[in-house]
């Protein structure tokens, strides 16, 4: 890997030594950058003055909170990228860099100066990573790509939208996933280029990401022509949601084993549900699983949902609570696993964050940070050569 300095607080992780450049708006392309940052890379978010769109998602600031989810252990740099100067820094810090991340629609990197030829003309080894709605090529490639827009096409939405109840639906699957999968390749680069010496040019699409985590609905298509719809694979697994008495909900996951089933049926004092001719059998459940919902739904309001989580522990069912948001970070176990942690903010005090979900017992993690301030470290890693190194 690249030989940088280090941030001053010390960077550990898998990544240390990396450096990212991320060009990246919204989310797709952030979150990737910031998945990367969270191994240990030295991630330098590089906005234009007006700064990431994402900063005033609340209307107001630039500091969102939702910017500062998914730019976190971050530095900072703001250069104009249509003025010669800007982006002559911005191919200066490219030179030193081992990754470079960025979500334009196709051909605005090369319009701009920086698409791949450029890039690699200045750095062999750099990795270039374009993430784009639709992919370069193709009627819908030039189309502005916004998550709701993705998921609906992808097909997402259709495996999560009853027809009843027809309107976009959060989280922003495509942004996340397009993310996830543009660190994923990244990572397979980094690993490549190790072997070859040199980097490469990766293009992630975010329908291609939406179709490939859909794949046993789409692989199920293909193969029987079967169209999957939001209860298929529920029925199949045979999952179900239940609310008690006192009006909280938890959810049973049965699967395939049948002590699932028995097990349940001895939670819910009801064995005569075994000789049903409609549950009788695993098929019989799949099939008639709306009058199984109905079922169970009627015997676990009848005491509250501790009473029924006890239960499920005991005969060993696979369950759990249905949590808000809110619930979630006062379930015991996210508290044991240390997933929440106090981290300073920019503007002053400390907020909370999600920690990590990987831990790495060898090479460990860097201490999280705040998402930077607009421009907080251009002077520091975008000083003219003359004046010295950079960062």
């Amino acid at each position: 890997m690249t030989d940088h300095s280090l941030p001053a607080d010390g960077a550990r992780g898998p990544l240390a030594g990396v450096r990212v450049i991320e060009l990246g708006q919204y989310i797709s392309g952030p979150y990737a950058a910031k998945l990367l940052a969270d191994l240990g890379a030295d991630v330098i978010k590089v906005e234009s003055p007006d700064g990431d769109p994402m900063r005033r998602w609340e209307g107001s600031g630039t500091y969102s909170p939702q910017f500062a989810a998914y730019n976190r252990g971050k530095r900072g740099v703001v250069l104009d990228l249509k003025d010669p100067e800007g982006l002559e820094r911005l191919l200066e810090l490219a030179e030193g860099a081992d990754v470079l991340i960025e979500n334009f629609r196709p051909g605005v990197a090369e319009r701009l100066g920086f698409g791949p030829g450029v890039l690699r003309a200045r750095n062999p080894r750099l990795i270039s990573c374009a993430i784009t709605g639709f992919g370069p090529e193709g009627p819908y490639a030039k189309r502005p790509a916004y998550d709701t827009v993705i998921s609906a096409v992808g097909g997402m939405y259709s495996q999560v939208v009853p027809d009843s109840v027809l309107r976009p639906l959060g989280p922003a699957f495509s942004d996340l996933l397009s993310g996830m999968s543009a660190a994923q390749a990244v990572l397979a680069a980094l690993h490549a280029r190790e072997a070859r010496g040199e980097g490469e040019h990766l293009e992630v699409s975010m329908v291609g990401s939406l179709i490939d985590f859909v794949t046993e609905a789409a692989s199920t298509y293909l193969e029987t022509g079967q169209v999957a719809a939001p209860d298929s694979r529920p029925r199949r697994a045979q999952a179900y949601a239940c609310v008690g008495s006192d009006g909280k909900a938890f959810v049973i996951h049965m699967s395939v084993p049948e002590k699932f089933w028995t097990g349940l049926l001895e939670v819910l004092e009801r064995p005569d549900l075994a000789d049903d001719p409609r549950f009788a059998t695993r098929e019989g459940r799949v099939r008639n699983y709306d009058e199984l919902d109905v079922e169970l739904k009627a015997i676990t309001a009848t005491e509250p949902r501790e009473h029924w989580m006890q239960r499920l522990a005991a005969h060993d069912i696979p369950h759990g609570p249905l949590n808000t948001v809110a619930d979630l970070f006062d379930d015991p176990q996210v508290a044991v696993m240390g997933l929440v942690e106090e981290i300073a903010s920019p503007a002053g005090g400390t907020v909370r964050v999600p920690a990590p979900s990987t831990r790495f017992h060898r090479s460990g993690r860097p201490e999280l940070r705040a998402a930077p301030l607009l421009g907080a470290d251009t002077d520091a890693l975008t000083r003219p050569r003359t004046e010295g190194a950079r960062a």
